[in-house]
C-alpha cells in the first residue's frame, strides 16, 4: 500500500511540473513583451554632421543617429548596441588623442555616453593606437566593451566576454566578438593578447548565456563580416565568419555584424537573424522582437527588422553642440598650409600607371626607412587634385590610416611574389576606341593595390599566377631571386595585410615611432615647395611593345 501511495505522489508531482510548463501566466504577469534593438557599427569617430576631412556635410554620423534613437525610444524598451571601429579614423579623434584639441577625453566615447549605449563589441581599429589608448577610452565609457575571443597570455579574458541586460523582465545576453585577424594586421601592437576563433568562442559562450545566465534572448554583437571573401594568411584564423556562426551555432536570436562596411538589411540565416548597418553612421539597423511567456520564461515569437538610412534625418542639436568646439578646432588644424605644389597633381589612374603623387609617398618611405625598395598604394577610393597650396587636409585625405613605416629585409624572390600579389588588382583588359583599358578586380580592396619604387618592372595581370611579372630590373640588370634588399612598407603590409602574406617571412629591420601621415606632413613642411613628376619606373602589359595583347582589328 505504501509503495502504491508513493507512486501516486510521484505521478502527481510529475503532472504538476508538466501542467506548470503549459500554464497561463500568473495573475498580473504580462503574456507578451516587446523589445527594440538598435545597432550601429564602424562609425569611426564621426559625431558632427560636417565631415572635416572632405569639408562638407556627409549625411552620416552619430548626431543623425542620435535623432533617430531618441525618437524610437519613445515607442518602448530599447537596446542600443555598436559593433566597434568606433574611436578610430577621424581627424578629430586623432588630434584629440595627440592632445592638440579637446578637453582630454575621447570625443566619440563622450558622445556615445550621452546616447546611453548599452554595449559595444571592440573592433580591430580600437587597437590601432595601442593598448594604453584603448584602455583609457574604455574606462571613460559608461557602457561595456566586449570581446569574448580575446585573452591574456594566462588564458583569462582580456575584456568582458558578455553582458546581460534585463528589460521589463526579459533577460537579454549580449556576446561580443572581434575579428580574429587583428594580429595579422597589427602584429607587435597586440603581442600581449591572444585572439581566438570566433565560431568556437560562440559555441562556448552561447550555452552559458542560455544556461547559467538564463537569458531569454541571445544577441551576438560582432566586429566581423558575414561571408565576404577575406584575405586571411595561409593557416591563420579566418575572418568574416558571422554567416558560419548563424548556420552552425544554435541558440542565437540576432547576429549584429560590422567590419566590412556593408549595408545588409536584416535577414534570416540558419536559426538566427543577421544584419549590418554599413559604416560611418550611414544607416541604423532596427529589430523589433515580440516575445511570449511560456513556462515561466520568455520565448521570441516574432522578429522583424530593417535598415534605416540617416541621410535625411536632421542632426541632433545636443550632439552638434557637444562636438562643436572640437570640430572647429579640427577644421582650423586641417586648413593649415604645409607646402606648395609647382603644378596640379592628380591621383587619377594611380592603380594602373605610375603617378607623381604616389612617387612622393615612395620617396618619403625610401628616405625615412633607409630602404632600397618601397611598396605603397593609393589608400582612398578617390582623391581630389592638389593645386597650389597643399594643406594638412590634403595629406589626411591622401593618407587616412594610422600606419607606421616598417623596413623589411627581403629577397628578390619575395619582392617578385609581392608584385604578383599586386597584379591581383586587375581582372582582365578591354579595348575601347583602340586603347587598352584595365578592369579592376572587385574582390581586391583599392588600398591593397600596391606599386613599387626603387626598381623597374612590368606586369601582365592577365597571365597565370606566377607568370605576371614580365621583368624586374634594378640598375639596368635583372633582379636575381637570391638578392637581398631592404624594403619599406607600411605596418599593415608588414603584418601580411591585404593579401601580402609574403612579407610575414621577412625580418624587420626597423619601425618608425611616428605614423606615416605625420612623416608626410613633416616632409612637406620641410620642403616648402614640392615638385612632383612620375619617373615611369613600372608599366602594365598594354603599355609595352612586347605585350601579347593587341587591339582587335
Amino acid at each position: 500500500m505504501a509503495i502504491f501511495v508513493d507512486r501516486l505522489r510521484r505521478i502527481a508531482a510529475l503532472l504538476a511540473v508538466v501542467s506548470g510548463a503549459f500554464a497561463a501566466p500568473a495573475a498580473g504577469q504580462p503574456s507578451r513583451a516587446r523589445l527594440i534593438v538598435l545597432h550601429t557599427s564602424d562609425i569611426s569617430g564621426r559625431v558632427h554632421p560636417h565631415d572635416p576631412r572632405a569639408d562638407r556635410d556627409f549625411g552620416q554620423g552619430l548626431a543623425r543617429i542620435s535623432t533617430a534613437v531618441k525618437g524610437i525610444r519613445a515607442e518602448g524598451p530599447v537596446l542600443l548596441l555598436d559593433s566597434g571601429d568606433t574611436i578610430n579614423g577621424s581627424p578629430t579623434q586623432v588630434l584629440a588623442f595627440d592632445g592638440i584639441i579637446g578637453d582630454g577625453r575621447d570625443p566619440m566615447v563622450k558622445a556615445m555616453n550621452v546616447l546611453r549605449y548599452d554595449a559595444m563589441a571592440i573592433g580591430n581599429h580600437e587597437f590601432d593606437y595601442g593598448l594604453v589608448r584603448l584602455e583609457t577610452s574604455r574606462r571613460e565609457a559608461r557602457f561595456p566593451w566586449l570581446a569574448a575571443n580575446v585573452e591574456r597570455p594566462d588564458g583569462k579574458p582580456a575584456f568582458d566576454p558578455y553582458v546581460v541586460r534585463e528589460i521589463g523582465g526579459v533577460r537579454v545576453g549580449i556576446l561580443g566578438l572581434v575579428t580574429a585577424q587583428v594580429p595579422y594586421w597589427l602584429g607587435p601592437r597586440v603581442a600581449a593578447l591572444r585572439f581566438r576563433d570566433t565560431v568556437e568562442t560562440t559555441r562556448r559562450f552561447v550555452p552559458v548565456l542560455r544556461g547559467k545566465e538564463r537569458c531569454d534572448v541571445v544577441i551576438v554583437l560582432t566586429h566581423d563580416g558575414i561571408d565576404r571573401g577575406d584575405e586571411s594568411p595561409p593557416g591563420g584564423l579566418a575572418g568574416n565568419q558571422a554567416g558560419r556562426i548563424a548556420r552552425e551555432v544554435p541558440g542565437i536570436d540576432l547576429i549584429l555584424t560590422g567590419h566590412t562596411h556593408q549595408n545588409i538589411a536584416p535577414r534570416r540565416e540558419g536559426s538566427a537573424w543577421l544584419s549590418q548597418p554599413g559604416g560611418y553612421g550611414e544607416t541604423l539597423t532596427r529589430f523589433d522582437l515580440t516575445l511570449e511567456r511560456q513556462g515561466g520564461a520568455w520565448r521570441v515569437a516574432d522578429v522583424s527588422g530593417r535598415n534605416f538610412p540617416m541621410k535625411e534625418v536632421a542632426p541632433d542639436p545636443e550632439l552638434v553642440t557637444l562636438s562643436q568646439t572640437e570640430h572647429r578646432q579640427t577644421m582650423e588644424k586641417l586648413a593649415e598650409v604645409v607646402a606648395r605644389v609647382d603644378r596640379p597633381v592628380s591621383a587619377e589612374g594611380a592603380r594602373t600607371e605610375d603617378t607623381a603623387i604616389l612617387d612622393w609617398l615612395h620617396g618619403v618611405q625610401l628616405r625615412e626607412g633607409k630602404a632600397e625598395l618601397s611598396f605603397a598604394s593609393l589608400l582612398p577610393s578617390t582623391l581630389r587634385p592638389w593645386e597650389k597650396d597643399l594643406t594638412v587636409r590634403d595629406v589626411w585625405t591622401f593618407y587616412p590610416y594610422e600606419n607606421s613605416l616598417v623596413t623589411l629585409r627581403a629577397t628578390g624572390k619575395q619582392v617578385r611574389a609581392a608584385l604578383e600579389a599586386a597584379a591581383r588588382c586587375v581582372d582582365g583588359v578591354t579595348f575601347e576606341g583602340g586603347a587598352p583599358a584595365w578592369k579592376r578586380n572587385p574582390a581586391v580592396w583599392n588600398y591593397n593595390c600596391d606599386t613599387m619604387e626603387g626598381a623597374e618592372y612590368a606586369l601582365d595581370p592577365t597571365r597565370p599566377e606566377g607568370e605576371r611579372v614580365l621583368y624586374l630590373r634594378r640598375g639596368g640588370r635583372a633582379v636575381r631571386d637570391d638578392e637581398v634588399f631592404t624594403v619599406a612598407v607600411n605596418s599593415y603590409r608588414a603584418s601580411g595585410g591585404g593579401g601580402y602574406a609574403v612579407w610575414l617571412d621577412c625580418p624587420r629591420v626597423s619601425e618608425s615611432e611616428r605614423g606615416l601621415r605625420e612623416i608626410l606632413i613633416e616632409d612637406a613642411r620641410r620642403r616648402g615647395e614640392i615638385s612632383l613628376e612620375p619617373n615611369r619606373n613600372w608599366f602594365l602589359a598594354p603599355d609595352l611593345p612586347e605585350s601579347r595583347f593587341r587591339p582587335p582589328a
